[in-house]
């Protein structure tokens, strides 16, 4: 059939003006010129009939919670790298919100022109193979060749020598105009331009005024703007220290020289007395990365009147590689803004760092040989890389990005981790996942890199099996009760960090060649105090709410017993002050690592560390060992084992304070680094060094009065009225609950659930309520 007769059959009509960077008239018959399948047209006239969709982040009962049209949909989401090849099984699974990679860009042919019909007629293909899809499109902003090519003096400056292979790399476009090498190619524009700010900003502009004067409008429930090393915002060539463009430097002021950047005057930590223009340098930059995102995001909320949601990739802590060049350290910003609905980012990535085991294996010991846990693969953790409590209270939609590799992929990749290559593997791998998500109440999306060869072979998508579909399927019926479930936290254990005291900690690169490392390219604190320390807190045997310093309030030390002050070492007097009339008379029991309060924004300070902690110290400033021999002996408990790392490191600090109950000393002196003392209506906890095994974690949990749900040290993930449990260990597991809950397959609601778990068993537990309908009525 000729495309004038699908035309006059259909009754469609379209204006004759072209869109372009100067007009926002949407041309209808431009694009009906360009479409061939009667089927897509017939799609296109449904959209027509249809309003505008409305969307919105709304926090009730507990937390953020996704409205479309006025109706809360529980917020599973799905994404491919070749999302026509998968969209159908995604379909077939339950899952109708679609998260495209577009290549924005890709509609930017010259300076005076934008082609947007291509990108129309995929939505459009999407549409005709899922008539209920609604879209969250990832906008990839990244300047196209041609652009860069014109403004060489915008482009980013490195402070170390490159790999030339990286540098004006050849395109690599997929079926939605996204380029895969944009997001590594050195080639690229400094964030601080002020051109591309604004010219970026038109093509945005104009794409945004071409889906509102459009029948797609009907379909668009947000926009995610994303640009930079792998697409989330990380700062492109990280790794050769950028930015020493003149924009930079005009945004910046003066920048270090490299060899400032790298090395540190005080072992670990820098000196703020000797250092202070590296410190104010990095949180500048930082801010402008912070900025950039943030610019971008006003124009979407501008142009859409705020009828639709925005989001980006930042707030990475735990992970976050090249952490002093990446960009995501001003978190405060991104969480304060108005115009950001949705943070998404992948759980852990963290691979073995067991020598003679496959490096796509997920299994994590320290150097004493403690095993602290998984990071992916069966039994693992599937930890968050965020903070999600604070995300919930700045009314945040967490979406957790889900791209587990299955057994459909030949290559054993770490994105599946251990034990993925079969198929009950596999379903215990997206069954954890998925009973993460539901229980922790946020958002999540599969993002299936099958079809992206290479570096891949599956040619299939990852998830597009039965088993796998079926499973899915579950899940997304399970999420419909989320609606009547209370999903705020009930945890007793908290974990606080700060983004600011990487500004004053060793550099990423000091750890170069990374032995040992589960992440690459990490710092010495991000590695063994977040990543790795992640592992043990995940397998505690309770629920534990992850916060920034900045959010800590009174109210938190009165509702948590345990409090684990991961990395607070970067701190004012004014800030020392809030923490302390937050603690006092609190009765919980704070533990500090390392360094607490010892930097502040003028010097070092033993005087304010030991102010904050309530112990006497002293500084050992002979490189030591990082490795404490525990000596916990309580009634028929004797926890003596060591932990920590090996390599030799300085300053380390040692408890002086005859007051204290010591709980472990240096294996290489016997210097206090592990002790227990009593302050002023609270118990104050210091330990030099890390990762804490889980058995003492657990030690500590029952000392603070944290009750602990499993008997044995299991993966807890828990809300109001849901419960997620991964066994980590074979055997008969008795899993105690504040209330009354059931099964997700079957069983009785109870307190108290006896069950026979395989290790990597995955069990859902979910607060009993009634079934009801898509209109609220109660089911028969």
């Amino acid at each position: 059939m000729k495309r004038r007769n699908i035309i006059k059959l259909l009754g469609l009509s379209g204006g004759a003006l072209v869109f372009s960077p100067w007009s926002r008239t949407f041309s209808i018959q431009k694009l009906e010129s360009q479409i061939d399948d009667p089927y897509l047209l017939i799609e296109l006239e449904k959209l027509r009939k249809e309003p505008a969709a409305r969307a919105e982040v709304k926090t009730e009962r507990g937390g953020p919670r996704l409205f479309i049209n006025n109706k809360e949909i529980y917020p599973l989401f799905a994404l491919s790298a070749e999302l026509l090849k998968t969209v159908r099984g995604y379909r077939q699974a339950g899952i109708n919100l679609l998260a495209p990679i577009v290549g924005l860009t890709s509609a930017w042919v010259n300076p005076e022109k934008y082609e947007w019909e291509k990108l129309d007629i995929f939505f459009l293909r999407l549409l005709a193979i899922n008539p209920d899809a609604y879209f969250l499109p990832r906008l990839h902003l990244n300047a196209p060749g041609w652009w860069k090519d014109a403004h060489p003096e915008e482009m980013v400056k490195y402070g170390l020598p490159y790999d030339e292979k990286e540098y004006k790399m050849e395109e690599r476009r997929g079926e939605s105009g996204m380029n895969w090498n944009a997001n590594k190619d050195l080639y690229d524009v400094s964030l601080a331009s002020e051109i591309w700010w604004k010219e970026t900003g038109n093509l945005l502009r104009g794409y945004l005024q071409h889906i509102e004067d459009s029948p797609f409008k009907a379909r668009m429930i947000g926009y995610q703007v994303t640009s930079g090393m792998t697409a989330e915002w990380h700062y492109i060539g990280s790794r050769y220290l950028p930015d020493y463009s003149q924009s930079m430097q005009k945004a910046c002021g003066s920048i270090p020289d490299p060899e400032a950047r790298l090395t540190t005057t005080y072992g670990l930590l820098r000196d703020p007395s000797k250092e202070k223009e590296v410190i104010d340098f990095y949180r500048r930059f930082h801010e402008v990365c912070a900025d950039t995102i943030l610019y971008f995001a006003r124009i979407v909320k501008e142009e859409t009147q705020r009828r639709v949601l925005c989001g980006t990739f930042y707030t990475y802590l735990l992970e976050n590689v090249y952490i002093q060049e990446a960009g995501h350290l001003a978190p405060e910003k991104i969480l304060n803004s108005p115009d950001i609905d949705f943070i998404p980012c992948p759980y852990t990535y963290q691979h073995t760092n067991i020598k003679g085991l496959e490096r796509w294996q997920s299994d994590m010991i320290d150097e004493a040989g403690n095993w602290l846990g998984r990071a992916r693969g069966v039994a693992g953790d599937g930890g968050y890389r965020v903070l999600t409590e604070s995300l919930k209270r700045y009314g945040k939609l967490f979406i957790v990005e889900m791209d587990p590799s299955t057994y459909l992929e030949p290559i054993k990749a770490g994105e599946g981790g251990s034990g993925h290559e079969t198929v009950e593997g596999t379903l215990r791998i997206i069954r954890r996942d998925l009973g993460n998500m539901f229980a922790n109440g946020v958002g999540g999306w599969f993002l299936d890199f099958g079809h992206l060869a290479p570096p891949f072979k599956a040619n299939k998508g990852w998830y597009d099996d039965e088993p796998i579909i079926d499973e899915i399927l579950r899940f997304v019926r399970l999420g419909q009760k989320r609606k009547q479930l209370d999903i705020g936290s009930l945890s007793q254990i908290l974990a606080v960090y700060d983004a600011e005291s990487f500004f004053v900690t060793s550099h990423w690169k000091a750890e170069e060649p990374w032995e040992g490392y589960g992440i690459s390219v990490s710092d010495f604190f991000n590695h063994w105090f977040l990543n790795s320390q992640a592992r043990t807190l995940h397998r505690i045997g309770a629920p534990v709410d992850y916060l920034y310093r900045f959010d800590l309030k009174p109210e938190d030390a009165k509702k948590y017993k345990l409090i684990l002050m991961v990395n607070v070492f970067f701190l004012s007097g004014e800030e020392v002050k809030h923490i302390k009339d937050t603690i006092k008379d609190s009765q919980a029991t704070v533990v500090w690592f390392y360094a607490p309060g010892f930097v502040t924004p003028d010097k070092l300070d033993l005087e304010q560390m030991e102010d904050l902690t309530g112990f006497r110290f002293k500084i050992l400033k002979e490189p030591g060992p990082m490795m404490i021999q525990s000596q916990i002996l309580e009634g028929f408990e004797n926890i003596n084992n060591s932990f920590g790392i090996k390599k030799h490191y300085f300053p380390r600090f040692s408890v002086t304070d005859i007051d204290a109950r010591p709980l472990g000393h240096w294996t290489d002196q016997k210097e206090i680094a592990f002790a227990w003392k009593r302050c002023e209506g609270w118990d104050s906890v210091y330990v030099g060094t890390a990762p804490v095994p889980v058995e003492i974690l657990r030690w500590l949990a029952q000392k603070a009065g944290a009750s602990l749900w499993s008997s044995h040290p299991d993966i807890i993930n828990a809300t109001q009225d849901a419960v997620c449990v991964v066994a980590t260990e074979r055997g008969k597991h008795s899993i105690r609950l504040p209330k009354a809950m059931i099964p997700m397959d079957r069983g009785l609601a109870s307190t108290l659930h006896r069950l026979d778990m395989d290790f990597g068993d995955v069990q859902i537990f979910v607060r009993p309520v009634e079934e009801k309908d898509e209109k609220g009525q109660r089911s028969s």
